[in-house]
């Protein structure tokens, strides 16, 4: 019975440092309603902020109402008047951890290829989105993802890497979480482990006893 309530507990230890890896995002307006674009959008400027999110360069547009948000009820045309760029700080602390986001692209003009540069912690990668049909009401949003490692604080940037558009990548339901260390992943491994020996010999026991 000891060597059970030890293996449940090894085990709740770990899949509790494992919950906290994945702990809630860590980017503010990551679904960019707070505040919202309104019923069609809002463009920002450089040096502007909306939320916790700072125009670095040219302009973006907030969308509102304007064509469909993914998870959240927002998204950004990082091409407002021209190609622009913004940017978050977000507090982390050192290990490994994850960028997800919805891409698309603006279906009012070319380029037919959209291009986002995402610059976050020690990792900086390139993603496009080739406008295939989608439209106002039918975005198709592809999910994207980067892994990353920063040893604190860092920020967030998505750059668009068009050239004299206004019709840019569209970004939304940006999330930034903890990726469990391998010892963690092999310390829940062992839990699991420990706590399958313990049920297994208390079953052989109690078949043994009957």
């Amino acid at each position: 019975m000891k060597m059970y309530f030890r293996a449940a507990g090894v085990l709740a230890l770990t899949l509790a440092l494992g919950g906290a890896a994945h702990a809630s995002n860590l980017v503010t307006d990551g679904n960019f309603d707070s505040p919202s674009g309104g019923g069609s959008f809002t463009t920002y400027f450089a040096s502007q902020s909306f939320s916790a999110w700072t125009v670095d360069s040219g302009s973006v547009d907030l969308i509102g109402g304007y064509w469909q948000a993914p998870a959240g009820a927002g998204s950004v045309d990082l091409d407002g008047n021209s190609p622009g760029a913004i940017s978050q700080s977000i507090t982390t602390g050192k290990g490994a951890y994850e960028l997800t986001f919805d891409l698309s692209g603006n279906p009012d003009g070319g380029p037919v290829t959209k291009t986002v540069q995402v610059t976050v912690g020690n990792a900086t990668q390139t993603f496009t989105y080739d406008l295939a049909g989608n439209s106002h009401s039918d975005m198709m949003y592809v999910p994207e993802s980067l892994k990353f490692t920063t040893s604190g604080p860092t920020t967030l940037t998505f750059t668009s890497l068009d050239v004299g558009t206004p019709y840019g990548p569209v970004i939304g339901n940006v999330s930034v979480a903890g990726v469990p260390e391998p010892a963690s992943w092999a310390l829940m491994l062992l839990g699991a482990g420990a706590l399958g020996g313990a049920l297994r010999a208390r079953r052989s026991r109690t078949a043994g006893l009957a």
